[in-house]
């Protein structure tokens, strides 16, 4: 039977995630997202103290935000580690020549479609994509229905159609300040139901196109275990990935945007009843949103990196289990 471990890095309000697959003697690092430029080497190293390898067999940036994309750089720049293969999504994928110079007449397609890869303090550095092409990684689209040829791990969203017009969007370069959040996250058990669904189903969607954008994942590495990754997901991209996919209840959750308030609600929750769910997020007042813990733990225990660290799924037997942020009601 296979083996694996998903780690689920302690980044802050950022996500790192690694999985590490074994099958026949074949052992597999995948790399789903790399935190901030500063938290490119912290990955190396926890890849190598648990491993000892520099390889990663599959990275996934799913969406080209700095908390997201940040670590690559560090990553690709490093002549001991060796990246084999690079899925990221870009404009370029969905808008063709004749589109590009309807909008776009006088600009070079290519450069401003991989703009959003761009990094994220350095002006003077090859954007993401050029330097994964640089450094010789085999670099693809992932849009529903790309599997892995080796690694149980799919794409189940976004579609093509759906992120056409989120490509438009990306390349007219609208850029969110992030605002940063010093408060300490606090524990309300006194809030009802209600009062918990009321708290993210009056709030609008997450708007930015490149959280709408993200790569959705599923890794399924035995019989009846499957892992949900959302990345930062707004909710009309977990609805179409639904509508897409018919198994993608009852699984262990990565729940989107560090349990942002405006990427879920409690219908979806419904729909996709997780049997974990698990938060990367600092502790604050925003991250992760109160509501949202709430109407998971009506499923499932809840974790956040900011309450337990680093947390790691495992098909080992587990000698010290993770406390969660808010356990099953």
């Amino acid at each position: 039977m296979p083996n694996y471990e998903v780690h689920y890095l302690s980044v802050s309000d950022a996500d790192a995630i690694i999985i590490r697959y074994e099958d026949s003697g074949n052992q597999y690092v995948v790399l789903i997202d790399a935190g901030n430029v500063s938290d490119s080497d912290n990955i190396k190293n926890y890849i190598w103290n648990h491993w000892k390898t520099y390889t990663i067999d599959l990275a996934i940036c799913t969406h080209p935000d700095s908390d997201h994309k940040g670590g690559f750089f560090g990553l690709l720049n490093d002549r001991d580690v060796s990246i084999k293969e690079f899925w990221l999504n870009t404009p370029e994928d969905v808008i063709s020549e004749d589109e590009y110079n309807r909008l776009y007449l006088k600009r070079n397609r290519l450069s401003h479609c991989r703009e959003c890869y761009a990094h994220p303090t350095d002006t003077d550095s090859l954007n993401l994509i050029n330097l994964a092409v640089s450094n010789k990684c085999k670099v693809y689209g992932a849009y529903c229905g790309k599997i892995h040829s080796h690694i149980p791990i799919s794409v189940v969203g976004p579609s093509l159609n759906f992120y056409h017009p989120l490509a438009i969007e990306i390349l007219k370069n609208n850029k969110r300040r992030k605002d940063e959040d010093n408060t300490i996250y606090e524990d309300i058990d006194y809030f009802s139901s209600i009062q918990a669904k009321s708290s993210i189903d009056d709030e609008p969607d997450d708007s930015s196109p490149t959280n709408a954008g993200s790569i959705i994942l599923l890794f399924e590495p035995i019989r009846d275990c499957k892992f949900l990754l959302l990345g930062d997901a707004n909710r009309a991209a977990i609805t179409d990935a639904i509508s897409n996919n018919a198994n993608l209840s009852g699984c262990r959750i990565k729940v989107p945007h560090h349990g942002s308030k405006h990427n879920l609600n409690s219908l979806l929750i419904d729909k996709l009843a997780p049997c974990c769910a698990i938060i990367s997020a600092k502790g604050s007042r925003k991250h992760p949103s109160k509501g949202i813990v709430y109407c998971l733990s009506n499923h499932c225990n809840v974790y956040s990196t900011h309450k337990s660290g680093t947390l790691t799924h495992t098909s080992y037997p587990i000698t010290n289990p993770a406390t969660p942020l808010k356990e099953k009601q």
